[in-house]
């Protein structure tokens, strides 16, 4: 019995530490937050890890963050995944790779990452990041728009009023569809004009 709940306590400490480097990074102290977060990234913790790059790419540290994203990522930490499409989309620490960023982004998305979501959408919407016009793309792209407006992404209710009207993304010109999505979006505008929204914030 005490051997268990040694192995509980050594098991949850990792996420403690995370815990209490979060909050430290959310108080302005990246030091203190560093300093907890650090054992538990050595200890392969995805989530730590993750935060742990984020700040250390934004002190230009780029090496050691993107050694610390890969590791999060192959565990499928959508942070991490956001954290590696980021710097592949910008050529930073790595060759500039949009088809690489796309992918990282694409996992982030499946995994509820809900920029990333956004980021996904958009990228269909708009024809960047290598997104052609196959029909494969096309199917993924309905997938992404979809998903995306259901986190409220106006330009994904828009983008899928304008489909049904048009026949984009091989959906059937439909314009009840098309006026069901107009009447959601045009509802969300009313919703942020009442009350307008924050910027997101970081991890």
């Amino acid at each position: 019995m005490l051997l268990a709940l040694g192995l509980a306590a050594a098991g949850a400490a990792p996420a403690d530490d995370y815990r209490a480097g979060l909050g430290a990074y959310h108080r302005g102290d990246v030091v203190a937050a560093m300093a907890a977060l650090r054992p538990a990234a050595s200890a392969g913790h995805a989530p730590s890890q993750a935060l742990l790059a984020f700040i250390l790419e934004r002190a230009d540290l780029v090496d050691d963050a993107l050694a610390l994203y890969r590791s999060a990522a192959a565990q499928d930490d959508p942070e991490a995944h956001a954290g590696l499409a980021n710097l592949y989309l910008a050529g930073r620490g790595v060759a500039k790779d949009e088809k690489q960023a796309f992918a990282h982004f694409s996992k982030a998305a499946d995994l509820g990452h809900a920029a990333s979501i956004q980021v996904v959408a958009d990228a269909y919407l708009g024809g960047q990041m290598g997104i052609g016009q196959t029909p494969a793309d096309d199917a993924r792209g309905v997938v992404a728009l979809q998903r995306a407006a259901g986190i409220g992404h106006l330009p994904a209710l828009e983008g899928l009023a304008r489909a049904h009207r048009s026949g984009r993304f091989g959906l059937p010109v439909d314009p009840t569809q098309a006026a069901a999505w107009e009447v959601r979006a045009a509802e969300l505008r009313r919703q942020r004009v009442a009350r307008p929204v924050r910027p997101a914030s970081a991890p």
